[in-house]
């Protein structure tokens, strides 16, 4: 919400957008090597869905759209990451920090980006990692998505404004209107062929959807995701769909890292004795994550549903969507470290 190991289908036409100039550069100023050598390794690399290199355990992804100058609550979470990095279970060791600057994306201003240094490099000396916030649509209620370039340029901006960034948080990573609208059940490609997929198979003659899962090659999600492994391949890519994609499309979940497959409020994810947890895709081996809002009262009763239901990652908090939902960390924040950090 605002303020490709993929699958054995994906091919090589996963990444062919890739530009010779930006494969060069590399964009962090590592020293060019042959363009020949870069295109094949980004091609593989992207259409297999390889992560950077770093394993990572599960534990918790934690929205955090702060002011800057909101030093007590940046405190608390630097402070915090050190309470997971010595719990006693060896499972939940990540504390992953989603950061947003005032326009939905990156900052704009030099005093922001060393202010945002301050904040975020204490996070990750006691175990913390910074994750950059971007997303796809042009307006929250919309279908259609923002041009890739613009998308590429935040994280562009992101990594050079704070260069120890960790990974990427796509919002509205919404892979339903590669293929069509909000509740269609036709294949009507609202944002265009140049990002929808290029596979066919999925559709009948009648543009109705078939049994067949979608292959991602050539989609807008494909390309994006392809893009940030080429070009920045040390960073984790967190997809945020909030809730199921078409039930069509569950190849997507593997050419991210993690995806936030549930973002609703407390009393939502706990009715009918809290199946509205149940994991949209149990078919994957990426990790899947929880984000429970609105709750005021049970912060154990989330994280173990979350848990017995499956995901590797949740956080909970008492922020309501009537407001900036993740713009503050709950009062209880402390003790869901521990309790996440120490679970049996």
């Amino acid at each position: 919400m605002r303020f490709c190991v993929a699958s054995p289908l994906l091919t090589p036409m996963c990444a062919y957008r890739l530009r010779v100039k930006t494969v060069i550069a590399l964009e962090n100023k590592e020293t060019p090597v042959k363009i020949k050598s870069v295109l094949l390794v980004c091609a593989a690399a992207a259409c297999l869905g390889t992560a950077p290199s770093t394993a990572h355990a599960d534990g918790m992804v934690i929205p955090a759209y702060l002011t800057l100058s909101d030093t007590n609550t940046w405190n608390i979470l630097a402070d915090d990451a050190t309470i997971m990095k010595n719990g006693v279970n060896p499972r939940y060791k990540d504390y992953w920090v989603v950061v947003n600057g005032p326009a939905n994306g990156p900052f704009t201003l030099a005093s922001d980006w060393k202010t945002a240094e301050h904040r975020f490099d204490p996070i990750r000396a006691n175990g913390g990692r910074i994750f950059g916030y971007v997303h796809a649509l042009t307006a929250p209620a919309s279908s259609t998505y923002r041009p890739l370039r613009e998308v590429e340029n935040d994280i562009r901006a992101w990594v050079t404004g704070y260069r120890r960034l960790d990974g990427i948080w796509i919002d509205e990573y919404y892979p339903r209107y590669e293929i069509a609208g909000p509740s269609g059940a036709t294949a009507t490609f609202p944002n265009g062929t140049n990002v929808a997929p290029n596979d066919r198979l999925f559709i009948n003659s009648d543009g109705a959807f078939n049994a067949n899962q979608v292959d991602p090659t050539g989609g807008y999600f494909c390309q994006l995701t392809s893009w940030i492994r080429c070009t920045y391949p040390r960073l984790k890519v967190i997809g945020n769909a909030g809730g199921q994609f078409y039930s069509n499309q569950i190849n997507y979940t593997d050419i991210v890292d993690v995806t936030c497959s549930f973002e609703q409020s407390y009393s939502y994810a706990a009715a009918n004795s809290w199946s509205n947890l149940n994991r949209q895709n149990v078919t994957t081996t990426k990790q899947q994550m929880a984000l429970i809002h609105s709750n005021t009262t049970d912060l154990a009763g989330a994280i173990d549903q979350a848990i017995l239901h499956g995901y590797s990652y949740f956080y909970t908090n008492d922020g309501f969507p009537s407001g900036n939902v993740w713009g503050a960390i709950p009062p209880y924040f402390t003790s869901e470290v521990q309790y996440i950090a120490n679970h049996g």
